[in-house]
């Protein structure tokens, strides 16, 4: 899975994936591996990125892509970027 995704001017490092997967999935962030996790989750979950693929944010156009491994059942992967909010505020 591929798409386009635009982003504010933020800060990268208040910056996180989310992602609901069946199963084990890589992602990338402007062609930079920026996360990789294992097994199926039933609910959405954070993944914190990469420094590397961090680096490779930029306001605006981004590109985010997942390449999603299935064993067996079904499958079924969503996955995008959010800011992290401060919990004090």
């Amino acid at each position: 899975m591929r798409r386009t995704i635009r982003l504010p001017d933020v800060d990268p490092a208040k910056l996180s994936l989310v992602s609901l997967h069946d199963e084990d999935a890589e992602y990338y962030l402007n062609g930079i591996l920026a996360a990789t996790v294992k097994g199926h989750v039933a609910s959405y979950e954070e993944i914190p990125i990469s420094a590397e693929a961090r680096g490779a944010l930029k306001p605006g156009k981004n590109v985010l892509a997942v390449h999603c491994h299935q064993t067996s059942g079904g499958q079924s992967i969503d996955a995008g970027v959010v800011e992290v909010k401060d919990a004090e505020k």
